[in-house]
């Protein structure tokens, strides 16, 4: 059963999203198997807080659907990924 999802992800503020390429692979690899439906580049965002050193970040969402998420494996991958801060994923209702 294919589910959709949200997406969220921080990135730093120096990582280069105008390279669509680049961060389709950075989104791909959080997480594998699913398939994008839509990616929003929300733009530079002064963060709350320092995180990892860092009080600016660029924030993308995108949606998406696929089969379970693992969510370990997004853990792993957004933790092995030096370009991101933090991310967030739910599971939209409907």
């Amino acid at each position: 059963m294919k589910r959709t999802y949200e997406l969220m992800v921080i990135v730093k503020s120096d990582f280069p999203v105008e390279d669509t390429k680049k961060r389709d692979e950075l989104l791909a690899k959080l997480v594998k198997g699913a398939t994008f439906k839509e990616i929003t580049v929300l733009g530079k965002k002064e963060l709350a807080y320092p995180i990892k050193k860092q009080t600016n970040g660029i924030y993308i969402v995108a949606e998406l659907e696929g089969s379970s998420l693992k969510t370990g494996d997004l853990e792993t991958e957004s933790k092995l990924g030096t370009d991101i801060i933090r991310y967030q994923l739910i599971v939209k209702e409907g």
